[in-house]
């Protein structure tokens, strides 16, 4: 079975507060699962791009790896 890799990622304002979070693909595209201003979400995004735009404040993506 061939699995897509996937990283958690959170968005974060200056003082390191979490504004939203999501999982990126290999393939660039990412899906964002929880959203500070409008509660949870369900959106998908073809690039991370779009992500530092999202909402206000955002200064920091920080990418999770995780051991599987």
């Amino acid at each position: 079975m061939n699995t897509k890799r996937r990283r958690e990622f959170q968005l974060r304002d200056k003082n390191g507060n979490m504004l939203a979070r999501g999982i990126l693909y290999d393939e660039g595209n990412c899906q964002v699962l929880w959203r500070k201003d409008t509660g949870w979400t369900a959106e998908q995004y073809a690039t991370l791009n779009p992500m530092i735009d999202l909402m206000p404040n955002v200064t920091t993506i920080k990418l999770i790896e995780k051991e599987n």
